[in-house]
């Protein structure tokens, strides 16, 4: 049995680094398409005020926390220290231990220079991984042609970052048509991993500009920190209203 918490009365799956880097790896030896989704604040706040965006999440194979901030009530640090999934950098880590079988990949994102940094993020985590294809919406394909241009080079795996909203739906739309084994949506947390990456540019060096870099990513740092609090006070305001309505509702009987 697969363990899950409850955000929000949405099953976010939990699993160690461990676990997760062996199921991706089963999953490449299936004859069908497996979803994973990286969870996101943006995702979830989208789900408790969309029913029917709610219903493509809960059709994916593992919705996985791909932020730390969807876990500010259940003991983040802990789980991390733990060697759990607590966000996107597992990703990385499913990357670097694939079993050597020359894996291929496929990556689909709004933008061009996002296709670029995501071959890179790749290359980077796993060297020998193939990239045989990408599109960018940019292009401007239509759905079938960009089903029939994947299928072509029938990777084992689709990177997929699109908004959130229209990532889900294409994919779920799609899915049973695709000629791949697993197709991973990081489309809520692309820019986190875009951030990871990020190093000091040359010319910020050449101008001895480091110092007002770095404090610009700092208060980026701040600001998503802001972002955490705000989503424990939704999850608690939401949790202490569910508590209430329980009450009201056995107080009544």
């Amino acid at each position: 049995m697969q363990a899950s918490v409850k955000i929000m009365d949405i099953d976010v799956d939990m699993m160690s680094n461990d676990v997760f880097i062996r199921k991706m790896n089963e999953y490449l030896t299936d004859d069908h398409l497996d979803v994973i989704m990286f969870a996101s604040t943006k995702m979830l706040n989208k789900a408790m005020e969309d029913e029917e965006y709610r219903a493509l999440l809960e059709k994916a194979d593992l919705f996985l926390p791909g932020e730390k901030a969807l876990l500010a009530t259940h003991h983040v640090d802990a789980l991390e220290a733990g060697d759990m999934v607590v966000n996107y950098r597992s990703l990385g880590m499913m990357l670097e231990n694939l079993i050597k079988e020359d894996r291929t990949l496929y990556i689909i994102a709004d933008t061009e220079e996002a296709v670029k940094k995501l071959q890179h993020y790749c290359k980077k985590m796993q060297p020998e991984l193939r990239m045989v294809g990408s599109y960018s919406c940019e292009q401007g394909m239509e759905d079938a042609a960009i089903v029939n241009e994947i299928n072509s080079h029938t990777p084992d795996m689709i990177l997929l970052n699109l908004p959130v909203g229209v990532q889900e739906g294409w994919i779920m739309e799609h899915s049973s048509l695709l000629n791949a084994r697993l197709c991973i949506a990081i489309g809520g947390v692309a820019e986190l991993i875009f951030a990871m990456q990020k190093e000091t540019p040359e010319w910020v060096r050449k101008l001895h500009l480091e110092n007002l870099y770095h404090r610009i990513f700092r208060e980026q740092a701040v600001k998503k920190d802001f972002r955490t609090r705000i989503f424990r006070k939704k999850i608690t305001k939401y949790n202490n209203q569910n508590e209430i309505h329980d009450y009201t509702k056995d107080d009544s009987r």
